[in-house]
């Protein structure tokens, strides 16, 4: 009996050394930021986003998202769903949907709005859950959409070792040839999901724009740059105007965004947009 208790503790004593030897050296507690901050190109595909008519947006906030950073945002979407704008002499309708963490099932639409080809932009704000995807309803209601990579989840104590797993996002069937906007408003979600994301557009033929940023995000003033893209695509401007407004947002942290245009406009095209 004490021989059976001897080998069991120094069989797990061994397994423990060598996880631990394993995961520590392929742990992941830093992310990489590029060394340039680039200024995008061209601007956002209005022509077909605008296509039927209608500009549809859906606004998800994540698990354990402030409530006052949520309720900020409530009399724009008000004042704007329902109402018209017109570009280039038609109008079009826009439609504002937001699902928050007391939703049911959250995590579910936000798949579906990323599948559906009538949705023109999906804003994701909340917790990146360090690089495991985006958590909705509770800490561990993950969209998961990581690039591999064993990550080190602070959110608990002691930490733990997961592996950033994508099973959610390879379950995704981005609509083939539907233009789409998607921002990943999280922290250092270029880091994190530019890659995996990145390759299931490519997989699915989808041209989307994906929008991340570089550093933490202070999420209590998270609406502001959420309204700021609104507005910027409201007013039709390019992409240098939008990441100029989000990067001016500065609250305890500086972030940027890094935006890596499917659709790069003619110069005419642009000319004219300008007219406009």
């Amino acid at each position: 009996m004490r021989k059976r208790i001897i080998y069991a503790l120094t069989g797990f004593f061994c397994l423990t050394m060598v996880a631990v030897l394993l995961n520590g050296a392929a742990v992941r507690r830093s992310v990489e930021r590029g060394v340039k901050d680039v200024i995008p190109k061209g601007r956002p595909n209005y022509e077909a986003m605008f296509a039927d008519g209608k500009l549809r947006i859906a606004v998800f906030w994540g698990w354990d998202h402030p409530r006052d950073t949520i309720m900020g945002s409530f009399p724009a979407f008000e004042t704007l769903n329902g109402k018209r704008l017109y570009y280039r002499g038609k109008p079009v309708l826009i439609e504002i949907g937001m699902i928050t963490q007391i939703n049911q099932n959250p995590k579910g639409i936000f798949k579906k709005a990323l599948e559906d080809p009538t949705i023109d932009v999906v804003i994701y704000s909340g917790h990146a859950r360090y690089g495991g995807g985006m958590a909705f309803s509770s800490m561990d209601d993950i969209f998961k959409c990581g690039n591999g990579d064993l990550i080190e989840d602070r959110h608990v104590t002691p930490y733990r070792i997961v592996r950033a797993t994508s099973e959610d996002l390879d379950a995704t069937d981005f609509p083939e040839n539907a233009y789409k906007i998607i921002m990943l408003n999280c922290c250092d979600s270029q880091g994190h999901f530019r890659q995996s994301w990145g390759n299931r557009f490519r997989e699915c033929s989808a041209p989307i724009d994906l929008l991340t940023v570089e550093f933490p995000v202070f999420n209590l003033y998270d609406h502001r740059r959420v309204l700021n893209l609104l507005r910027d695509l409201l007013s039709f401007s390019d992409w240098k105007t939008v990441k100029k407004h989000y990067d001016s947002e500065v609250h305890k942290r500086n972030n940027r965004l890094i935006i890596d245009p499917v659709y790069i406009p003619s110069e005419d095209d642009m000319a004219l947009e300008r007219d406009y």
